[in-house]
């Protein structure tokens, strides 16, 4: 009996059943790496964040209506706290603790103000950035270096006042010009020290979908090349350490006024209104952008499972949208609020009370002539 040969393929056969079974592992090796990619990519919590997959748009308002508030108040901003800058400078105004603190606070508000501008164009291609590398760098900079050195300089403004109401005498020999601006000099170092070391945390990345991504990491999982210090660290210290000081170091000053019968009552009003005006916008303004910050983070580390990223983009880019447009009026107001005692507010104030006088007188008028009875015609 002879042997049966099985089938067997020709070699030709075999090298092409090899060569497919090849091409499908590393077809699906590719898959693997994509979706490895868009995963980790969106574990990179960059602000702003911009989804690696296609989200449906519906963010017309941010296209709009959201960055055109940055601009006006940019524009309005920027006009007030170059005056600022003017009336510290300028020859004739001698150099004192509080123009120094107004200088340094323009100067911040300035830094964050100019940034702006770049990110609401950033804001209206849809986070697609166009601007180049460089620029990039230049408005991550000035925005680090605007909130940074503002919120250091909040606290020295609220503690100088504090040490020169309620501690008069013993820091006589402490509140000086000399001292002052070397406590300025000091707090803009410190900023210059913290922007080196989140400087890594900015980043350019061009996709190869074409989009081009410009923002800073707060938390990094994949990447080997992570921040110097968490930004997320940062932003709380940013909230919890001004709100410990600047609301009792208020409320003390406060009472100190109040209980104060050595001080003219005009000059006590006026004090205490002008506390009230800065403990309103640090609460309405400024605390609420610092804390929509720390919502926004939390947000995505306890919410993004890669399954859901389009709507945590969404809820997070929202709620960093509203941060930074809370904390741009805050820049907006710094200037009227800390030149309330100056003569050309005086004048300001007078001018708007004279219109506001004039438009009841024309009001009342008006009412008068509605009431008058109208005689029948005969």
């Amino acid at each position: 009996m002879t042997a049966q040969r099985t089938p067997t393929d020709s070699p030709p056969d075999q090298y092409k059943r090899s060569s497919l079974k090849h091409q499908t592992q590393e077809m699906s090796e590719v898959n693997n790496s994509a979706s490895r990619n868009i995963c980790s990519d969106m574990q990179d919590f960059v602000l702003p964040l911009t989804p690696y997959l296609p989200c449906p748009y519906n963010r017309k308002y941010a296209v709009y209506f959201i960055p055109l508030l940055f601009y006006m108040l940019s524009l309005l901003g920027i006009i007030g706290n170059l005056g600022s800058l003017w009336s510290c400078l300028r020859p004739s105004q001698p150099w004192s603790i509080g123009s120094i603190g107004v200088l340094n606070m323009a100067i911040s508000d300035l830094a964050y103000l100019v940034s702006m501008t770049p990110w609401a164009i950033y804001m209206s291609a849809d986070y697609n950035w166009r601007m180049g590398h460089l620029l990039c760098i230049i408005m991550n900079i000035l925005y680090f270096v605007g909130l940074t050195s503002s919120t250091m300089f909040i606290c020295a403004i609220s503690a100088d006042r504090l040490l020169a109401i309620v501690y008069p005498l013993e820091s006589r020999m402490i509140r000086t010009t000399r001292n002052t601006a070397l406590v300025s000099l000091f707090l803009w170092a410190i900023t210059a020290l913290l922007i080196y070391l989140s400087y890594p945390s900015i980043i350019y990345r061009a996709r190869m979908n074409g989009i081009h991504v410009c923002g800073a990491v707060v938390a990094s999982r994949y990447n080997a090349s992570k921040p110097s210090y968490d930004l997320l660290t940062v932003y709380s210290i940013q909230v919890f350490v001004p709100l410990l000081l600047i609301i009792p170091s208020y409320l003390k000053i406060m009472a100190r006024v109040k209980q104060s019968r050595r001080l003219w009552s005009q000059v006590r009003d006026k004090t205490i209104l002008f506390i009230r005006v800065f403990i309103a916008n640090f609460l309405i303004c400024w605390l609420p952008g610092q804390v929509l910050h720390i919502v926004a983070c939390l947000t995505f580390l306890t919410l993004n499972n890669c399954k859901n990223t389009c709507w945590v983009a969404w809820v997070v880019n929202l709620l960093v949208e509203a941060s930074e447009l809370l904390y741009s009026l805050n820049a907006c107001l710094d200037p009227l609020i800390f030149h309330m005692h100056q003569p050309y507010m005086g004048q300001l104030y007078r001018a708007v009370g004279w219109f506001t006088s004039c438009g009841q007188r024309c009001l009342q008028k008006v009412g008068k002539e509605a009431a008058l009875p109208v005689e029948p015609v005969p």
